[in-house]
């Protein structure tokens, strides 16, 4: 079982490299990083300043850097959007998933940059979309990476790791054979 990160338009290479560390650690995985590929033209919503996540996980899903991997993480920088919501901070499909670091930095919120805080979240996020393509749905545990977040403050709210009960069903192979 392996997990590729593709970065997607232009990511800090030292905040892949971070991801494939702590992805690596949280999924006893081997963990990769593709080729960048480009935004998708076509999944930019000019009114709006965001694209269409859908659209950018379908491009994901297409593309040749996806082949090889049981799973895929796409990594942007772009700020995204999932129509009915003002934005989203991923999305995630049957194997593929996507994820965005625009808004889990804290000068989006007109703080100043903190890398201990922006770790946290990128993890907290990737795991989550990942968690997505094991099967797991949202989870009502407080402190579970499956809890849904609608907020960055839930975000910051719990933990990077999964509770028991996904924990097993991720470890187990219950949800994880597709």
């Amino acid at each position: 079982m392996s997990i590729i990160l593709v970065p997607i338009g232009k990511v800090d290479p030292a905040e892949m490299q971070m991801l494939e560390d702590l992805l690596k650690a949280a999924f006893s995985r081997d963990v990769v990083i593709g080729e960048e590929i480009p935004l998708p033209a076509a999944a930019l919503n000019a009114a709006r300043n965001q694209y269409d996540a859908e659209m950018v996980l379908t491009f994901l899903s297409l593309s040749g850097e996806t082949a090889g991997c049981d799973r895929v993480l796409g990594v942007t920088n772009a700020d995204l959007y999932f129509p009915g919501m003002n934005f989203v901070f991923g999305i995630a499909g049957r194997r593929c998933a996507l994820i965005s670091l625009h808004r889990l930095r804290q000068p989006f919120y007109s703080l100043p940059e903190d890398p201990v805080v922006f770790r946290h979240r990128a993890v907290v996020e990737a795991v989550h979309e990942l968690g997505h393509t094991f099967g797991l749905t949202h989870c009502e545990d407080p402190r579970c990476v499956m809890r849904f977040s609608n907020t960055i403050a839930e975000t910051d709210r719990k933990g990077p790791a999964f509770c028991t009960t996904c924990r097993l069903r991720v470890f187990a192979g219950e949800v994880g054979r597709r």
